[in-house]
């Protein structure tokens, strides 16, 4: 893997015009999540300057990568916001391939294929699925319960899940006879639903593959979904939270220096690898910008997965550097350490987490997870409720 992203720092040679037109434009894309199944997306292929792009595509979302080669058939993406590459071969029509990258302590490979043509047409759609459902997952031995926001027009469907973690995306997908399909990869996540609608309007199937799911329509569904403002909880109220990590520089910055002394803090567990997390940056960005004169801190606590300093810190400051970020940054350690670097939270595990903490030092609200664009109303009603909170924290 280091080799192949290696390769794609050098120069890029400019192909020729015929294989130029046997790359360009739209093509059919899926990877296999773990269980093996199936993940559908667009990879677009466009060519500015002489220079290469690849972008993985899922309805209005795009991911493009930060570099590119083709040559002879020999397609390599670089995403380095994600530390993967795409490699792949173009044969007869078929571009053949892996996407690598680093997660945690292994090397994760999924198996890539990719053609121009679209798959068969399906059966049309005899049911309408619009809207917001309750979703019940069991996942290695936990219920996890999910918000399912839906877009149907014809046979099409469009829409996204929401953990208490935070929105998976924009994931696409479709309606045939009573079966709905939605998908997602992103570089990151290799996300699938399949799911049948019953009689009794229970929709039932599988998550990623190898988990059960089932649910119903949010006006049916006596289950609740997590709050997010009580789902993750602070375990010593009376003390203040604690850090103290190095920042991209290497300098130690803690909850004691002066610049966060009568201030309003605004504390984010994140990680570059997070892609609710770069969802997050924009907005702490702008409430950093205006509020900063009014009394408003901002520090994030970054938890990346490799344990090795250096490339853990190159991915970090690549995050800092495309959201500027102009608030502290800090390298807090590894994913797997988190939960003993955080024993003041009790049941943390999602990424962002986000604490709001008084001029007293106090922790007055933990907000686990991020509502992202693609949840429309949710990330707008989440937007509003952060503002209001930093304004009720700094007029005390």
């Amino acid at each position: 893997m280091t080799g192949s992203i290696g390769i794609l720092s050098l120069a890029l040679w400019v192909p020729v015009c015929a294989l130029a037109q046997n790359i360009a434009g739209d093509w059919y894309a899926t990877v296999r999540n773990p269980a093996g199944g199936e993940v559908a997306f667009m990879l677009r292929m466009s060519r500015t300057g002489g220079k290469w792009q690849g972008s993985l595509v899922n309805g209005n979302d795009s991911v493009p990568s930060t570099s590119a080669y083709f040559d002879h058939g020999r397609l390599l993406l670089s995403f380095r916001d994600w530390d993967g590459v795409l490699e792949a071969r173009l044969e007869n029509g078929l571009c053949k391939g892996s996407f690598i990258r680093r997660v945690r302590k292994r090397t994760l490979i999924r198996e890539f294929t990719a053609s121009r043509r679209p798959p068969a047409p399906l059966p049309p759609p005899t049911i309408q699925v619009s809207g917001e459902w309750i979703l019940t997952s069991q996942e290695e031995g936990k219920t996890v319960l999910y918000r399912a926001l839906l877009r149907q027009q014809g046979a099409r469907l469009e829409g996204t899940l929401v953990p208490v973690s935070g929105d998976w995306g924009t994931m696409t997908g479709s309606v045939s006879q009573n079966r709905i399909t939605l998908s997602r990869f992103d570089g990151i996540r290799a996300l699938l639903l399949e799911a049948t609608l019953q009689p009794n309007g229970l929709l039932a199937g599988n998550l990623n593959t190898a988990y059960p799911v089932e649910g119903l329509r949010h006006t049916e569904s006596t289950a609740t979904t997590p709050n997010a403002l009580s789902y993750t909880r602070f375990r010593t109220p009376r003390q203040p939270f604690r850090f103290s990590f190095p920042d991209l520089n290497g300098n130690l910055v803690s909850h004691t220096d002066p610049r966060f002394h009568n201030k309003v803090v605004l504390v984010t567990i994140t990680g570059s690898w997070c892609p609710n997390c770069h969802e997050e940056a924009p907005l702490l960005r702008e409430l950093y910008d205006r509020y900063k004169a009014r009394g408003l801190e901002i520090v994030a606590l970054g938890f990346e997965y490799t344990g090795e300093r250096d490339r853990d810190l190159r991915q970090l400051r690549r995050f800092a550097d495309k959201y500027k970020m102009s608030y502290p940054v800090l390298l807090a350690g590894t994913t797997e350490d988190a939960p003993d670097i955080l024993a003041q939270l009790d049941n943390f595990g999602a990424y962002p987490t986000t604490l709001f903490i008084g001029r007293d030092q106090r922790v007055r609200a933990i907000h686990a997870g991020f509502d992202g664009p693609s949840t429309g109303v949710l990330h707008k009603r989440l937007r509003e409720e952060m503002i209001s909170l930093i304004e009720k924290l700094l007029a005390e």
